[in-house]
């Protein structure tokens, strides 16, 4: 199997300001996360590549023509119904939603925020992987480190898990916020030992980072990057992986023979 690089978004409205205390309109939370994903739609389609793409269903009821551009070239996948809020009835009411409105199948699911999500619920909603576990640890958010680093069968149901990369032993977590704050080089070596280890990639990004986030009242480490500084550090990023793999969306991926006999 080639190297693989599965690069993933979760398109959401802008909500995370009001986790800090921050007012911030329902409609400005769209026009937020519309804004960065012109941006980085037109720089995915600038080198033809692929991801998984996994959305809400409230943002994406209020972007259909978006939505129906996306789902054109992506995978589309479900980040539940609301960002802010959830309930169990949002797995399979998010896919429907999805599935309508994109006119494709929707297959995988990812929980806002990584939150524990029940494999059974979602295997009787009709998806057929999850992605929602980063094997890191995020102070005040997570502790995974005694979970899988690499794609495995949840070992109950069996159900496809495929947590985000973080590195080998020390398991430095390569989401979004790490690609944000430490330097291009040091985020690219740990980007190469993980293909080296695993011979795929797994990262996340939002859409809303490719916006102009300066004026926002959210922390610094979250804000310090972002607008056009963002997208011409997300191109370096593009360039960087071009020649590491080969992009692929998560369903294709698990499709591969080497991955697919894991649960069987």
């Amino acid at each position: 199997m080639k190297r693989k690089i599965l690069l993933t978004f979760d398109i959401e409205e802008f909500d995370l300001p009001l986790e800090y205390n921050c007012p911030i309109s329902a409609e400005q939370q769209i026009m937020t996360s519309i804004e960065g994903l012109n941006s980085m739609n037109a720089l995915l389609d600038a080198y033809s590549i692929i991801s998984t793409c996994f959305i809400t269903s409230f943002f994406a009821g209020h972007t259909t023509t978006l939505m129906h551009e996306l789902a054109k070239k992506h995978e589309i996948a479900s980040h539940t119904h609301c960002h802010s809020i959830f309930e169990e009835a949002d797995i399979e009411k998010s896919k429907s939603i999805l599935e309508s409105i994109c006119q494709v199948k929707v297959s995988g699911f990812r929980m806002p925020r990584l939150q524990k999500i029940n494999y059974e619920l979602l295997r009787e909603a009709g998806y057929t992987y999850d992605s929602s576990l980063n094997p890191a640890f995020l102070p005040g958010r997570y502790n995974h480190f005694n979970k899988p680093r690499t794609i495995f069968p949840e070992p109950v149901s069996r159900f496809p898990v495929l947590p985000m990369s973080v590195s080998p032993n020390i398991r430095f977590p390569l989401f979004w916020l790490s690609f944000k704050n430490i330097p291009l080089s040091f985020y690219f070596a740990l980007c190469k030992q993980c293909l080296a280890h695993d011979s795929y990639l797994h990262l996340y990004f939002h859409p809303w980072e490719f916006a102009d986030l300066s004026s926002c009242k959210i922390p610094g480490y979250i804000k310090r990057v972002s607008g056009q500084e963002y997208i011409d550090r997300f191109e370096k990023l593009l360039q960087f992986l071009m020649k590491q793999g080969e992009f692929s969306t998560i369903s294709s991926f698990l499709e591969e023979p080497e991955i697919s006999k894991l649960f069987h």
